[in-house]
């Protein structure tokens, strides 16, 4: 049974077309008419069901990597069997800050504390009262 696994894509939308260009290029053209229609018919049916399943869970917009498995004939008809849709997530691990120099290191404090300064007076507090 062949499996197409695609690249991991920035957004499902994107894993779809990028699927969609693969189906084109392999089964659509330089295939008999006959076959062609049917195998338009069975990839727009295939492609509707995906994105419906990602629609139900909010994933357009999220990264996704898409495996279809299929069959195919010597007529290259194409018979999907299943669609895995791999919905990522992107999140920082960890956050660092590198400076690259003592000044610029104590001018990002001294700005930091300034900042924290003028909220802890908008809440009404004092630096004696942060002591």
């Amino acid at each position: 049974m062949p499996v197409q696994r695609f690249r991991i894509s920035p957004t499902c939308k994107s894993a779809l077309f990028r699927a969609k260009r693969w189906f084109y290029s392999t089964f659509y053209t330089g295939v008999p008419a006959e076959v062609r229609e049917e195998n338009r018919k069975v990839w727009v049916n295939l492609a509707a069901k995906i994105v419906e399943e990602i629609n139900k869970r909010n994933a357009t917009e999220k990264p996704a990597r898409l495996t279809i498995n299929y069959e195919t004939s010597p007529l290259k008809e194409f018979k999907p069997l299943s669609a895995t849709i791999e919905i990522m997530e992107i999140k920082p691990l960890e956050t660092l800050t590198i400076f690259t120099s003592k000044e610029e290191e104590k001018r990002r404090l001294k700005a930091e504390l300034e900042e924290l300064i003028k909220r802890a007076e908008s809440l009404g507090l004092s630096l004696k009262d942060l002591e």
